[in-house]
């Protein structure tokens, strides 16, 4: 089946404790953490539950949950896949690029590195889409589901991940008709070839992506 576009509700999320419901907080001895939040109580102490990771690398002042099914586990940031998030980056000679007009400057100067596109991170209902899936989301660029959450539910929404809670709230929530690639939908993925000769075809076309 060849990929398809497909009318989505696009919602914005970035990584703060207002988007992923966490605070940061001071590890006490035993099962509690004395939590530090914006609120007229800036400190409660709450309990704390072991993570995933090594308890003893957890440093002194750290982020955790509170989320109800996650309250008091350490926050580690990352996405239910196990990487780190990042937002779409368009290549450089593209028209969202240019649409982006006032990061160009960054790119081409400060942070050289940038230069390079990149996808961003998508959370979506995995039971339609699963790990791997890219989308192409117009005004926002390429992205790959790498993460999940249980409000999002059914084919029809997905978030896009964002570095700042300003470019979050500037997103908000949009309509849009996504273009879908799941995992093996692509011409390279359907090429019958070696797969170290995809890998090196897959890089040329990062490098065609740097010009056109």
């Amino acid at each position: 089946m060849p990929p398809s576009k497909k009318l989505i509700e696009c919602t914005a999320y970035c990584s703060c404790g207002y988007c992923c419901n966490w605070e940061w907080g001071i590890k006490l001895p035993g099962f509690y953490y004395l939590g530090i939040s914006p609120s007229w109580v800036p400190l409660r102490f709450r309990k704390r539950k072991r993570g995933y990771l090594d308890e003893a690398a957890l440093p002194l002042i750290a982020k955790f949950w509170t989320a109800t099914s996650l309250s008091g586990s350490p926050y580690y940031g990352l996405t239910s896949n196990g990487t780190f998030p990042a937002q779409a980056r368009p290549p450089i000679f593209s028209k969202l690029s240019f649409l982006q007009y006032h990061k160009l400057p960054a790119r081409l100067i400060l942070f050289p590195w940038r230069l390079f596109p990149r996808h961003g991170t998508i959370a979506a209902d995995t039971n339609y889409y699963p790990f791997g899936t890219r989308m192409f989301v117009p005004g926002y660029g390429w992205g790959k589901v790498e993460d999940r959450g249980g409000a999002i539910k059914g084919p029809a929404r997905i978030d896009l991940y964002h570095q700042s809670h300003n470019e979050a709230i500037h997103w908000g929530r949009r309509r849009l008709q996504v273009l879908v690639v799941l995992p093996g939908q692509s011409v390279l993925d359907t090429m019958r070839i070696p797969k170290p000769l995809k890998n090196l075809l897959r890089g040329l076309d990062w490098v065609r992506c740097l010009l056109f």
